[in-house]
């Protein structure tokens, strides 16, 4: 090869290497500084509202979080959720860094809620969501399978971002997770003026979520009248299906 041609790769070899450490530097930077945000959120020098304390830098779970708040603008998502889940296998295949992951987002969700009182914060929302998969996850199941069980999405529709009634059942998600009594007076509150809501999937319309019947199939997706959920079952039904599969591998697993 002409000395030229060797000297042209070298330099193409010396840029991609030049904009590879950037791109990691930057990543880095964006991760640093999403440990620090969070680490922050845990801070509460009267109360750690039962959480577990707070893992050094380089554990697993501190990674899991860190990550956690790195994807946040997109964890709502099946798909972010999924990849997170499966980048941070070592928290699934170990209980007590599940459960100690549990008990920081808790701490976060909380202290996000009494700094906020009163007022509306979908970080809180966004957390109790991924709590929701972290108390199902089961390392022999299909991450499929576990976000379309009963148990995780029945609480993801309760939590709906879009209902008037999202802190109520957001104040009962965390006090229900916490061994203090740092919101209860909030959530009481909260029983008092905020009526229990929910959507129609039908109408897309808000009721009072008693009013409202579940397809007595998936036992999920609420409608405000038989004829609504008639209308909808063309849009329900790939649903409804891949929910009732959900359900019924979920109990093979536990049963085997």
């Amino acid at each position: 090869m002409p000395a030229a041609s060797r000297k042209r790769n070298k330099g193409k070899e010396r840029k991609a290497k030049q904009l590879a450490k950037k791109e990691a530097d930057k990543v880095e930077a964006i991760r640093v500084d999403a440990h620090r945000i969070w680490r922050q959120m845990c801070r509460n020098v009267e109360c750690n509202h039962g959480g577990d304390v707070v893992r050094s830098d380089d554990h697993p779970v501190s990674s899991f979080v860190d990550q956690f708040f790195v994807n946040f603008h997109t964890i709502n998502t099946g798909q972010s959720m999924c990849n997170l889940f499966q980048t941070h296998t070592q928290i699934w295949n170990n209980e007590s860094h599940k459960k100690s992951a549990i008990g920081i987002m808790t701490q976060i969700g909380t202290n996000m809620l009494l700094q906020d009182e009163g007022g509306y914060n979908s970080w809180p929302l966004c957390i109790a969501q991924a709590i929701a998969v972290l108390e199902q996850y089961n390392s022999a199941a299909d991450f499929t399978v576990v976000l379309y069980s009963r148990e995780v999405i029945s609480k993801w529709r309760d939590l709906d971002w879009n209902t008037t009634s999202s802190r109520r059942d957001l104040l009962k998600f965390f006090r229900k997770r916490t061994s203090c009594k740092c919101l209860k007076k909030m959530h009481l509150e909260a029983r008092k003026t905020i009526p229990k809501m929910g959507f129609c999937h039908g109408c897309q319309k808000e009721y009072g979520r008693a009013s409202q019947s579940v397809c007595s199939r998936c036992m999920i997706e609420q409608y405000c009248s038989r004829e609504c959920q008639v209308a909808n079952w063309p849009v329900h039904e790939r649903l409804c299906n891949a929910y009732v599969r959900a359900y019924e591998e979920g109990l093979h697993i536990r049963e085997s």
